[in-house]
């Protein structure tokens, strides 16, 4: 759930977006201690092992409420709080808005992001994308995943690689003193060059002790975000990285800058659907910036790296 400081305004037919490209004044952005980033890598930790639940639960015949159980009871279990549960968002629009009901967001096939989980049944050859959010000890951590339910077709499979394929590119550019426009300029050519379209209104975020901070982390670029929201790495700055991609070609603005995927938010208030009914996919780590790159703190082998955490801090 990467919703920062911004609002979802969203009518039926009209384009999904945040208003999170517009950004000012720039924030500031956090910079963590060693001790900081290890209590955060243990959010991270039971942030992991919760995904990785209901990524075991995500099988054809299953509801999505069955899968949201499995992250909930590890999430529990683990002395954890569901951050996305009982969430409003930011700014005027969250005095109006419904608290999201759930503890994961489960978004399936043409539903892009903040699927809202209840009755629907998964099905062989669906995708479904799960993200997952968790404060620990006053740390939060932010991951997600897109599970291919049994045999899924060759275009979803490639969907899924190149989504993968984008955030595993965005880590491994993370070192100090990079922009992070450099990042985002690879990653989202990763996608184009795929003939993906990017979820651009969507992006990542900083995240520490709130869900949401600063700063904004894009995973396509435009002059707004060049002029007013760009920022270097700096050892210390705890990152969600998530790109999201849909299976629709890439088209461009008059400035040649990607627009994304037209989409609709649903009636639940939550539930973002490609218009279209293209499929989708959302992949995310939290990582921290070291002196030597980036670490991941929501890894998939359900470890806390600390020394390694120690050698990049």
């Amino acid at each position: 759930m990467n919703r920062g400081d911004s609002t979802i305004a969203l009518t039926n037919g009209a384009r999904a977006r945040e208003g999170k490209r517009a950004v000012s004044p720039r924030p500031v952005v956090a910079l963590r201690s060693v001790e900081e980033i290890v209590a955060i890598a243990k959010a991270g930790e039971l942030a992991a092992r919760a995904l990785e639940a209901a990524r075991s639960a995500c099988v054809a015949g299953c509801t999505t409420a069955d899968i949201d159980r499995a992250a909930r009871a590890v999430i529990v279990d683990g002395g954890g709080e569901a951050l996305f549960l009982g969430y409003r968002g930011a700014g005027r629009a969250s005095v109006e808005r419904n608290a999201y009901p759930a503890v994961t967001c489960i978004s399936v096939n043409e539903e892009l992001v903040h699927g809202v989980p209840g009755a629907r049944v998964v099905c062989e050859g669906d995708v479904v994308a799960i993200d997952v959010g968790v404060r620990l000890d006053g740390w939060c951590a932010d991951c997600a995943t897109t599970v291919g339910v049994g045999t899924i077709d060759a275009e979803s499979m490639r969907l899924l690689a190149c989504g993968e394929r984008m955030l595993d590119a965005a880590v491994g550019m993370v070192v100090p003193g990079r922009r992070w426009s450099d990042v985002a300029r690879t990653v989202e050519a990763i996608a184009s060059d795929a003939g993906f379209a990017v979820a651009v209104d969507f992006v990542g975020h900083g995240i520490g002790r709130e869900l949401h901070e600063a700063p904004q982390v894009p995973c396509a670029l435009n002059a707004a975000y060049l002029e007013n929201g760009d920022f270097t790495l700096r050892p210390g700055m705890v990152l969600a990285i998530e790109p999201m991609i849909v299976s629709e070609r890439p088209s461009r603005n008059e400035r040649g800058e990607l627009v994304g995927p037209r989409a609709t938010l649903s009636s639940d208030g939550w539930t973002v659907r490609v218009d279209s009914g293209a499929r989708s996919c959302h992949f995310e780590h939290t990582i921290a910036v070291g002196r030597l790159g980036a670490t991941v703190l929501t890894p998939s082998n359900n470890t806390v790296a600390a020394a390694a955490l120690r050698r990049a801090g």
